[in-house]
């Protein structure tokens, strides 16, 4: 009996057998329409498509909880199909993930239609969090072999960024947080600001995405940094260190943008450079102050100190010390030492932030050594054990492990 570890994330799917780790895929989670040729595409067929100029996405999520089952239902069809994972349900354990609070309605569906509908053989269904505290060890112990007491996990996300401390590998349900920013507001945002400044991006989803991840990045001192990027447009033009300029596809000859001076012999025209210079680090600090685009909410850094001390007294100073970020925004760089230094300004005991190598990945591949052990099989509900209990119980064991 296999195990298919799922990492169902509103951007996008992780996925693979827990005992073959080059079956590992990363799926785009929506239903895609190119806009001159009205086609849909579910997941990755959209990388057989070379018309990617003004793509509109449709996701299964909605404010970061799965309401869409039409276009979810898709997107797993396509996951489990032969030309993905030849998935056989009936055969393969399944280990699912789910937003942390997830409702009790879309826990129901999601049971249902993993039991009901695909007939797998069995299910564990768990926060990512959860996931990403069971593999906390390695990260911050390395090789001593002992767990950690507490963990504080700070899950940047694309729908919202969310701070759960646990203590002894359970959730501290009061200490939970969450800020409503992620990786989709910060390209919207980047969209706007382009447009705004130089080139109409609004449409441009796919290629501002592509911007964020390639050019941004979170100053450690923004003041400092905007100060030295005033009157910047660009490095051509105006010969800052912090100013570039993007080369956009064109969707003829490239498919992907990249940095001018990147690449050997680019020779590109004006009307593809797009310039960047305050915007690599500006769009970023909306993670620290989310008030600056309207949302009035702590930043993360401010979560961090507001989940910790709605712990018990005795935990704060392991939980500072034991903090680790994961999500698609934990890949911008220079986040791990910001958030570290942001959070140390602010409580006397000693701060320590761990990233992983891999902080999109990381929780798949917790998931997958996970099955492996024997607590991962107490977490699971056969199909027989699910029909006898019914879906109220499920929902209730579940909850018992997040």
């Amino acid at each position: 009996m296999r195990t298919l570890v799922l990492d169902n994330g509103s951007f996008a799917i992780k996925c693979g057998y827990a005992e073959d780790e080059t079956s590992a895929r990363t799926i785009p989670n929506s239903v895609t329409r190119t806009k001159r040729t009205k086609r849909m595409y579910v997941g990755d067929l959209i990388d057989s498509s070379t018309d990617l100029s003004g793509l509109y996405y449709r996701s299964p999520f909605e404010r970061g909880y799965l309401v869409h089952w039409d276009v979810q239902l898709a997107v797993w069809d396509r996951v489990f199909s032969s030309d993905v994972l030849g998935c056989t349900p009936n055969e393969t354990d399944l280990m699912l993930t789910e937003p942390i609070f997830n409702l009790h309605q879309i826990q129901r569906n999601m049971d249902e239609i993993v039991f009901e509908e695909y007939g797998f053989a069995s299910l564990v269904r768990a926060p990512t969090a959860r996931l990403v505290e069971a593999g906390a060890r390695d990260l911050i112990y390395g090789d001593e072999g002992r767990d950690p007491e507490c963990v504080l996990v700070v899950d940047a996300g694309h729908a919202f960024t969310h701070v759960v401390p646990y203590h002894m590998g359970r959730q501290i349900a009061s200490g939970v947080r969450r800020v409503d920013v992620g990786g989709r507001l910060l390209t919207n945002y980047l969209k706007e600001t382009v447009s705004f400044r130089y080139w109409d991006m609004m449409d441009e989803t796919f290629i501002m995405s592509a911007v964020k991840e390639k050019c941004c990045f979170v100053s450690e001192d923004f003041k400092r940094d905007i100060e030295a990027t005033r009157g910047c447009v660009g490095r051509r033009r105006g010969g800052n260190p912090l100013g570039l300029e993007y080369v956009l596809p064109d969707f003829s000859t490239s498919r992907q943008g990249f940095i001018q001076g990147s690449q050997p012999d680019d020779i590109v025209t004006d009307s593809q450079l797009l310039p960047l210079c305050n915007e690599r680090f500006a769009i970023p600090e909306a993670l620290f102050h989310p008030s600056d685009i309207g949302i009035e909410q702590a930043g993360i850094h401010q979560a961090v100190v507001r989940a910790v001390a709605a712990c018990p007294a005795e935990m704060h100073a392991v939980l500072l010390a034991n903090i680790i970020v994961v999500g698609g925004s934990a890949c911008l760089p220079g986040l791990r030492q910001r958030l570290q230094s942001e959070v140390q300004a602010q409580v006397s005991h000693r701060v320590r932030v761990f990233a992983p190598q891999d902080p999109v990945h990381w929780a798949w591949q917790n998931g997958c050594a996970l099955a492996t052990q024997s607590r991962a099989r107490s977490w699971q509900v056969s199909k027989a054990q699910y029909e006898e209990m019914g879906a109220h119980r499920t929902i209730v064991h579940f909850g018992s492990i997040s």
